[in-house]
């Protein structure tokens, strides 16, 4: 009885003698078209990224183009609205010289409607006025001078009766409490008799303004 003992087929190949029956040409034309193949798709890639990046670049360069004509464009409108606002200096200039002049001119202004309202409050009893003259000098560099020598910016004149020399003198005090006056000033006063019952004294005083009175609603502001 004979035995065959048969190795495995792996086995086999590997210890079977491989020949390699392709020419050496041939296998090196092979390498070559692999290599060449491999270089193609490799230059490939590269124009693809040189592509892309110079894509990106054009469209850098035509961003910066259109940001450049929109700046150029913004440029022109605002040389045609300087172009209309050119004389706006010049105005202001004339606006600082009307409002310094109104300054000046209106630096000596009294609102005499309120000051004798005020006046009105503190008439005494028992005195009335029949009339009243302002004098005030518009010269800046001149002013009044008071009965008594005070210095002030007008004098007021008034014509009026009392009922007695004591209302008179009432008339003259209340003057003198007055925050915008100095130097109330009694020129005369005279019985006029009216009835064989009544009589009166007909008077005239002054009193002189002072720089309290002034307004400055015109005065220049600080900083200004």
């Amino acid at each position: 009885m004979s035995t065959t003992t048969s190795a495995p087929t792996g086995l086999r190949n590997a210890l079977s003698p491989r020949v390699n029956l392709l020419p050496d040409e041939i296998a090196e034309a092979v390498k070559l078209r692999e290599t060449k193949t491999m270089i193609v798709a490799g230059l490939a890639v590269i124009a693809a990224g040189v592509g892309a990046v110079t894509y990106l670049a054009m469209n850098d360069v035509s961003s910066a183009e259109e940001a450049v004509a929109a700046a150029q464009a913004t440029n022109v409108t605002l040389q045609a609205d300087a172009a209309k606002y050119a004389d706006v200096p010049k105005h202001y200039a004339n606006l600082q010289i009307a409002q310094n002049q109104l300054t000046t001119a209106m630096s000596k202004e009294v609102r005499y409607s309120f000051l004798l309202n005020d006046l009105s409050l503190t008439i005494p009893s028992g005195v009335w006025l029949s009339q009243l003259s302002v004098t005030q000098p518009m010269d800046a560099t001149n002013g009044v001078k008071g009965s008594w020598g005070t210095a002030g910016i007008a004098t007021i004149s008034f014509q009026g009766e009392a009922t007695s020399l004591t209302n008179v003198s009432a008339w003259l005090d209340s003057l003198a409490r007055g925050a915008s006056y100095t130097d109330p000033y009694l020129s005369n006063a005279a019985r006029s008799v009216t009835g064989e019952a009544d009589s009166s004294f007909k008077f005239t005083s002054d009193v002189t303004v002072t720089s309290k009175a002034l307004s400055n609603r015109y005065a220049a502001k600080a900083g200004s």
